[in-house]
C-alpha cells in the first residue's frame, strides 16, 4: 500500500495533529504518500451546546470514524480525549508517542490573576481544580477553537483561559503559556495530549499504523480511559486521570469532584485494568 487517506476535522489543531501522524507514517514507511480528508462533524456545526456534552456523545469524532468505515478514508486521526470509551465496531486504535499532558493558563500567571477575575473554560474538571487553587475567581463557559479562545482573552472578554499545553505547542503558540499547572495543581483529562489513529480491523492501513504505536503511551492511555469507562463519569463530570509507567507497573493519579466532594488518589497496578480498578475504589466511585 503506497497511498493513505487520513480523515480528520478541519480545525487548525486537528490538521496540525494529522500532519504529525502523516510525518510519522512516512518516516516509518519510505515512499508512502499521504493525503488528508477534512470532515465536518456535528460538534463543528453546533456552536451552542456546551463542549463537554458534545464530546461525551462523540460529536467531534463520529463523522471522522464513519469516513473510515465507509471507505472514504483509510485512517482517522483524533484528539484521544475526544473519543468516547465505547466506539463503533470494526475499528482499532493506535497511539503515537504522547506530548506533554499538562493544562496551562493563558492570559496571566496564576499569581497575577486578579481577584474576581473571569476565567474561560468549558471543562468541569478544570473549573473544579482551579476553584480549589483560586476560589476567588469566576469560571465562565467558553467555546471555539484555540485561536478563537485566545482572541477572547486579547479582547478582554476573559482575564485568562485554561488550555492544553500540547495543543498550543502543536500550533506553535507556546509563547501564550503564562502558567503550567503541575500534577499537584491540576490532574489532566484522561488521554489528554495523546493522538488516536483509528483504522479498520485487519486492514493494510491498520498494519501500517501499527508501526507508529507507542507502547508506553498505549499503556498509560488504556489505564486512564479504563478509569473513565469504569466510573461512567463522562466528560460532564470533573474527572482527571494521568498514568505513568515504570518497572513497578502503572501509577495512576486521579481526581474527581462530584456531589460527594473532591477526592484524589494515586495508585499503582500491574496493568491498566488493575490500576483503574484500584483508583476507582480509592475514589469511592
Amino acid at each position: 500500500m503506497s497511498d493513505l487517506v487520513l480523515a480528520t476535522r478541519g480545525s487548525a489543531l486537528a490538521l496540525a495533529q494529522t500532519r504529525l501522524v502523516a510525518e510519522a507514517l512516512q518516516a516509518a514507511h519510505r515512499g508512502l504518500t499521504v493525503t488528508v480528508l477534512e470532515v465536518t462533524t456535528q460538534g463543528d456545526r453546533d456552536r451552542t451546546t456546551p463542549v463537554t456534552e458534545l464530546t461525551e456523545m462523540g460529536a467531534f469524532v463520529r463523522a471522522v470514524q464513519q469516513a473510515v468505515l465507509d471507505g472514504s478514508a483509510d485512517l482517522a486521526v483524533h484528539s484521544c480525549k475526544d473519543l468516547p470509551t465505547a466506539g463503533p465496531d470494526g475499528l482499532v486504535a493506535f497511539y503515537p508517542k504522547r506530548a506533554a499532558p499538562w493544562d496551562v493558563l493563558c492570559g496571566t500567571t496564576l499569581d497575577d490573576l486578579p481577584r474576581g477575575g473571569r476565567v474561560g473554560t468549558g471543562s468541569p474538571r478544570r473549573a473544579a481544580q482551579l476553584g480549589v487553587l483560586r476560589p476567588d475567581v469566576e469560571m465562565a463557559e467558553i467555546r471555539g477553537n484555540v485561536g478563537t479562545r485566545l482572541d477572547q482573552v486579547d479582547r478582554g472578554d476573559f482575564d485568562a483561559i485554561v488550555l492544553a499545553e500540547a495543543g498550543l505547542r502543536r500550533l506553535g503558540m507556546e509563547d501564550r503559556i503564562a502558567h503550567r499547572f503541575s500534577l499537584e495543581e491540576m490532574v489532566p483529562a484522561p488521554a489528554q495530549a495523546a493522538i488516536a489513529v483509528e483504522g479498520r480491523e485487519g486492514s493494510s492501513a491498520s498494519e501500517l499504523a501499527a508501526a507508529i504505536d507507542d507502547a508506553t503511551t498505549r499503556r498509560a492511555v488504556e489505564a486512564e480511559r479504563s478509569l473513565l469507562a469504569r466510573t461512567g463519569a463522562g466528560c460532564r463530570a470533573a474527572l482527571g486521570a494521568l498514568a505513568t509507567t515504570d518497572d513497578s507497573g502503572i501509577t495512576l493519579t486521579a481526581f474527581v469532584h462530584d456531589e460527594a466532594g473532591t477526592r484524589r488518589a494515586r495508585v499503582t497496578g500491574s496493568d491498566p485494568d488493575e490500576a483503574s480498578r484500584l483508583a476507582q475504589e480509592r475514589l469511592g466511585l
